[in-house]
């Protein structure tokens, strides 16, 4: 976490070595930053990006292994506590910009669509991988993708679980825009925003106000959906596939 003086705070997901692999820990301390920033008055806007040129590889995998070992109700609750990071981001009262170079996998790209603009580099890519582990998708990507490019498409997309590379995502406006300095650009968007009146949050509050559905229910329902998939035979045996090889057909 960083506040720059201009109000902007910027999250970065920072795992070296790992590829910015989500854990239950890297989880509950992003919730832990998106639930006190919307009552500090220093900041104006919201960067999230990755470190070591990976937005997020996803959930860890020593993570989703012992979720799969964990009793269902248990896995619901967790999931259902940690996942609500894509809620709190959606639901912040700033604008906030995802700054996506690399590979943005499973729970990483849920996290890239709660934010409300999305900067991707060339070498972006969007990854539905849930699919190909015997899972049902996660941190919101059920609530989000289809909001922001219609129900068709979002099911098509998840259940392929194909790579979205950064052009086809342009095409299809799940980023507003491609460089090759992603965080930079989201940074000069968010300088600009936070020099917008006051006007501007309360246009963001107004859009989600009056917008039918409700990303939290949304992802309580993942949560108990993903208990029942880890507890299946599929998750055990597509996981082990997916792990080894991480092949997309």
């Amino acid at each position: 976490m960083r506040q720059r003086p201009d109000g902007i705070r910027v999250l970065t997901l920072d795992r070296p070595g790992r590829h910015n692999a989500i854990t239950d820990a890297l989880f509950t301390a992003l919730v832990e930053e998106l639930e006190a920033i919307p009552e500090d008055r220093r900041v104006r806007a919201v960067v999230l990006t990755g470190a070591n040129g990976t937005f997020s590889a996803g959930g860890d995998f020593d993570t989703l292994t012992t979720l799969g070992e964990t009793s269902e109700a248990k896995v619901a609750e967790q999931l259902s506590r940690t996942m609500r990071a894509s809620a709190l981001l959606w639901a912040l009262p700033q604008p906030t910009f995802a700054a996506v170079d690399g590979a943005a996998v499973g729970a990483g790209m849920s996290l890239a669509l709660a934010c409300d603009i999305r900067v991707a580099s060339p070498a972006a890519i969007l990854l539905p991988s849930f699919i190909h582990m015997g899972l049902a998708p996660d941190s919101g990507a059920s609530w989000l993708l289809p909001r922001l490019i219609g129900e068709g498409p979002a099911l098509q997309i998840l259940l392929a679980g194909r790579p979205v590379d950064a052009a086809r995502a342009h095409r299809l406006g799940l980023v507003s825009q491609i460089s090759t300095d992603p965080l930079a650009v989201a940074l000069e968007l968010a300088a600009e925003y936070t020099r917008r009146p006051q006007a501007a949050v309360a246009t963001k509050r107004l859009l989600r106000t009056v917008a039918a559905g409700d990303l939290a229910t949304a992802i309580d329902l993942e949560a108990v959906a993903q208990a029942t998939a880890f507890h299946s035979g599929e998750f055990t045996a597509a996981f082990d596939a997916w792990r080894t090889t991480r092949t997309v057909s």
